[in-house]
């Protein structure tokens, strides 16, 4: 039991020393802490690290995975397209690499950026089942309700949007449910 208490309770210190934090809804991303312009948007439920608090401002550092045709774009994996973070096109972004991709797959980065400082949260669990109850209580009114591995990450997004607009789903929560369905589709894969 001791080891198994011990076994638990590094890892947890380990995310706690590095002050990783979750947000339940998107969050405004800038280049520098005093812009005004947002350049781009995290999305809900993806971790991330916070490394300075100033003011109404945190910078943050955002891993994850980079297809490098495409770098405007963070994606939680690296073969689907589950977004952490999209920026707008002409911005260059300064990412650190930690691993190149190989056989196809996409970059390992990390993103050091300055974000809207909000009340974060230390564990995505609730947020991840305040998406399921959106879910499960909106979404099976018209029709029976979809399991969550019905259809496949790449699909989850484009078949929410259709129906969204007949439920009760506030525009703040859209992307929190389609994080948690891509989350629990039947082809999502861990990093």
């Amino acid at each position: 039991m001791k080891k198994i208490f011990i076994s638990l309770l590094i890892p947890a210190i380990f995310l706690w020393a590095k002050n990783i934090a979750y947000s339940d809804e998107v969050v405004s991303l800038y280049l520098n802490k005093d812009d005004a312009k947002v350049i781009g948007k995290l999305l809900p439920t993806n971790p991330f690290e916070i490394l300075k608090d100033q003011n109404n401002k945190v910078m943050i550092r955002i891993s994850g995975y980079i297809n490098p045709k495409f770098p405007s774009v963070i994606y939680f994996n690296n073969s689907q397209r589950i977004i952490v973070a999209a920026f707008s096109k002409n911005i260059k972004l300064n990412y650190s690499q930690i691993k190149k991709g190989e056989k196809g797959k996409w970059d390992k980065v990390n993103l050091e950026i300055w974000a809207d400082k909000k009340d974060f949260s230390k564990d995505n669990r609730k947020m991840l089942n305040h998406a399921k109850e959106l879910f499960v209580n909106n979404c099976g009114i018209c029709h029976a309700l979809h399991s969550e591995k019905e259809f496949n990450v790449n699909a989850w997004p484009a078949i929410f949007k259709s129906m969204v607009n007949r439920t009760s789903i506030d525009k703040k929560d859209q992307w929190l449910v389609i994080e948690y369905l891509q989350k629990n589709a039947k082809d999502f894969k861990i990093k």
